[in-house]
């Protein structure tokens, strides 16, 4: 009994949950007389008005609790996360394989799971979804799903996968869009292998499929300097990204004209690699795949210049901000950051190399603690200044684990090496911008991530 169930593992205050003595470490065992087994069952079945729910208590009695509440009302509980369920492809580009030795265990973890993609956009190949997880995703109309979809090639696309029991793909996405199942899909690409032929044929095929198939991000591959024992995959260089975005631009031109809708996408680091203009924002329709790195720089770029800055962000003795991130977004940040009037205050734009995976690595998200740590240290000791210095690291960096980098170390071991103040920000600019005048008011030697907190932002969980 004490393994069956969702446990609970906080309660809100003044909620239903507390008001009928529902406490942390019970397990829910059913509502309505249906078994939950995670998190993704809970919301499923908590939203009807009248609930009969089974909790298993401490002692291992069982309660039923009747419960009569608002339509959607919640119980005012959290529970334990779900534990991620494993791939089983074995890709040429999977970036876990490009992992140095000797890291924690859950960073070579190849996770696939569809419950993780309807939740928080994670993508999966839907290669290993049994009967069972299907009707489960129809019944519970988990969509939209994200899905590597790399090439709709079958024979290539096992290849890719290194997966040679991986079905059709364009059969499960039929399967999908006949159950009202919306996706939103994205092509890892690598030179020579699923580009040319096989790229213009996915792009034809996905979009065939729209609306159901909602929009198609087409990503680079990404290589680090781990790749020992590995298939040879050839990076992607300027002249090869301008060729893409070409191809991409009279794609989007097509389709808006058939679909009414551009369809295809570019990932942002393509205009990097390419060292080309961003196109306008409104060319990245609804950003549905903002989260995938797609828009993310436009968007970042045009709320700095939509907002009002003629108020100065003004701190009582001088402060010296530290913004850190990846060599790639590192040029538009410092430019957006000179439109900020500020009294007291400057911001220093500190561009990390990534010597943790290698230096063709260039996104924040994937910039580790040790490099900013090091980083930090050097262009102090250069740069000295009379000013309080304040480091800024976006919640980005992370974004895998939520509470520390991808080498295993974490705000505060940064905060304590480098003896200043470390604060979490977020990472779009609406919320950047928002916690600004917080952090500018934060008292000298406040505790980490203090007050970002305190104004409400609850950055660093």
């Amino acid at each position: 009994m004490s393994r069956k169930g969702l446990k609970v593992t906080a309660i809100e205050p003044d909620s239903i949950a507390e008001a009928i003595g529902i406490e942390v470490g019970d397990r829910l065992l059913t509502l309505n007389g249906r078994e939950i087994k995670d998190l993704l069952d809970y919301r499923f079945l908590v939203g009807e008005e009248t609930l009969l729910l089974e909790v298993a208590k401490g002692n291992n009695e069982v309660w039923e609790l009747d419960i009569e509440k608002e339509l959607d009302e919640d119980l005012g509980l959290e529970t334990e996360e779900m534990k991620i369920r494993q791939c089983p492809n074995k890709c040429l580009f999977c970036f876990v394989d490009q992992m140095p030795a000797g890291q924690r265990d859950p960073l070579y973890i190849r996770d696939e799971d569809y419950r993780f993609s309807f939740l928080f956009g994670n993508y999966i190949t839907l290669t290993n979804l049994s009967r069972r997880d299907k009707a489960r995703i129809f019944e519970q109309k988990m969509s939209p799903l994200y899905v590597s979809v790399h090439t709709t090639d079958v024979a290539l696309r096992q290849q890719l996968l290194e997966n040679p029991k991986a079905k059709p793909i364009l059969d499960e996405i039929e399967e999908m869009l006949s159950h009202q199942i919306a996706m939103h899909t994205q092509i890892v690409l690598c030179p020579d292998l699923n580009d040319g032929r096989y790229l213009t044929q996915s792009v034809r095929d996905l979009a065939d499929r729209h609306p159901g198939v909602e929009s198609l991000a087409i990503v680079p591959v990404g290589l680090t300097r781990h790749r020992a024992d590995l298939p040879e995959v050839k990076t992607v260089d300027a002249t090869y990204a301008r060729n893409l975005i070409q191809e991409v631009m009279r794609w989007q031109e097509q389709f808006q004209a058939e679909l009414g809708n551009p369809f295809v996408f570019a990932a942002d680091e393509w205009y990097v690699i390419a060292d080309r203009p961003f196109p306008p924002l409104e060319t990245y329709g609804a950003l549905q795949q903002l989260e995938n790195g797609v828009g993310m720089v436009p968007l970042f770029r045009e709320t700095f210049e939509k907002t009002d800055f003629s108020v100065p962000l003004r701190a009582e003795s001088p402060i010296r901000f530290i913004v850190v991130t990846g060599t790639s977004f590192s040029p538009f940040l410092n430019t957006c950051l000179k439109k900020v009037t500020t009294e007291n205050i400057c911001f220093e734009v500190l561009t990390i190399i990534n010597h943790f995976f290698g230096d063709s690595v260039t996104v924040a998200g994937l910039v580790t603690g040790g490099d900013i740590m090091d980083a930090v240290r050097e262009w102090r000791t250069a740069s000295p200044g009379v000013m309080r210095d304040v480091l800024l690291i976006p919640d980005v960096m992370l974004a895998e684990t939520r509470h520390s980098f991808l080498d295993g170390s974490d705000p505060e071991t940064l905060q304590e090496a480098l003896h200043i103040p470390v604060h979490v920000v977020p990472a779009d600019a609406e919320a950047f911008i928002a916690a600004l005048p917080a952090l500018a008011t934060c008292p000298e030697n406040s505790p980490l991530a203090h007050c970002a907190i305190d104004s409400g932002l609850g950055i660093l969980k």
